[in-house]
């Protein structure tokens, strides 16, 4: 059973990527997105950063389309998502190491992790309101200490994906 918390956080994530708003995806979608997000952080064409999430971005599609296109019309409707997006093994090998390697585009220090800082220009550039990235931070960084490491990334995306 799907709670209404689960449903509005699929529906929000759905309409972020149907990017031209037509109540599908397509990999035109996730490209128009990917590259908006490479841009928006800096990334260069070309650079390590860029082909990165680009490739992530591409194993999502490919992962989407092969395992959750039921129809086989190469767009991924809601529901289709939804079913795609609740599949553990879909979430650890596709969709968070994708989301680490977009948060790393934040990582502008190149230290590793992600200040209060270097989140919410992040979370701004993405359009996230500031008192919902601000309390997103609090809620990811598990330890206090005023940064956000890989596993703290890791497991907040777990826990979006799976509460």
């Amino acid at each position: 059973m799907v709670t209404q918390a689960e449903r509005d956080h699929f529906q929000r994530l759905f309409r972020q990527l149907d990017t031209d708003g037509d109540g599908t995806i397509a990999q035109v979608d996730l490209d128009q997105l990917v590259q908006g997000m490479v841009m928006r952080a800096g990334a260069a064409p070309g650079s390590e950063h860029w082909r990165r999430v680009t490739d992530l971005g591409n194993r999502l599609w490919d992962e989407l389309r092969d395992h959750t296109d039921a129809d086989k019309d190469g767009t991924i409707s809601a529901r289709e998502f939804v079913t795609a997006y609740r599949r553990p093994e879909f979430l650890e090998r596709t969709v968070i190491p994708f989301e680490l390697a977009v948060l790393e585009l934040a990582d502008t220090d190149g230290d590793g992790r992600l200040s209060v800082g270097e989140w919410m220009r992040w979370q701004e550039a993405k359009g996230t309101p500031a008192a919902e990235a601000l309390s997103e931070f609090g809620e990811t960084d598990t330890d206090g200490d005023g940064y956000l490491s890989r596993d703290e990334c890791a497991q907040h995306i777990r826990t979006q994906y799976t509460s």
